[in-house]
């Protein structure tokens, strides 16, 4: 890919200086890149954003905001892809803003095939189990999405006293440590595979 344009713009009242909008706690902005494949000299944009955890207001108004902007860079010929934690789940009026918007959809949405058995936020907890993604990946209509996947992967880590653990009536010399499983984000990651 070629970039052909990058920046950023705040969620917020006034988005083009730093600022934190509405009822957020933090300041939140939205990136963004233009790029171009060199192949084919198609066009893609792609959003990247972080909605604030406990402004309801700021949510709500940084939806409008982001599909806004979409709605302006976007030429009919392009394509674009929004990403993010946006602290809102499926459930939520606010996820109906963007997925209601006529410019961008849910890609879980329009996946054929989903393996997704849990929700996208795991609270650094491996016992924990919600149907709500709360991180999402909305893409426009130039984008024909195939697969969609959040993938749970976790990782093991010695305990303290790690020792060796028999288990049931095994062959001998099958032998377990004890360890403790541990995840490497409070959020399991997205894949989604789109074609343009």
């Amino acid at each position: 890919f070629s970039v052909l344009d990058s920046g950023e713009f705040w969620l917020s009242e006034t988005p083009e200086k730093p600022s934190k909008g509405w009822d957020a706690a933090l300041p939140r902005i939205c990136s963004y890149i233009h790029l171009q494949e060199k192949a084919t000299g198609k066009k893609l944009w792609y959003f990247n954003l972080h909605m604030d955890h406990v402004g309801t207001k700021a949510r709500e108004e940084s939806s409008k905001l982001v599909v806004r902007r979409i709605k302006e860079m976007l030429k009919p010929e392009e394509a674009a892809v929004l990403t993010g934690d946006f602290n809102v789940d499926q459930h939520n009026p606010i996820y109906d803003i963007l997925e209601q918007s006529g410019i961008v959809r849910d890609s879980y949405v329009l996946a054929p095939f989903k393996y997704a058995w849990t929700g996208s936020f795991n609270a650094f907890d491996t016992n924990l189990y919600t149907d709500s993604r709360i991180d999402h990946v909305f893409v426009t209509e130039q984008l024909k999405v195939k697969k969609y996947a959040i993938l749970t992967e976790s990782y093991r880590a010695p305990k303290d006293a790690s020792k060796e653990v028999k288990k049931g009536d095994f062959p001998k010399e099958l032998s377990f440590k004890d360890y403790e499983v541990k995840l490497p984000s409070d959020h399991f990651p997205i894949v989604v595979k789109a074609v343009f």
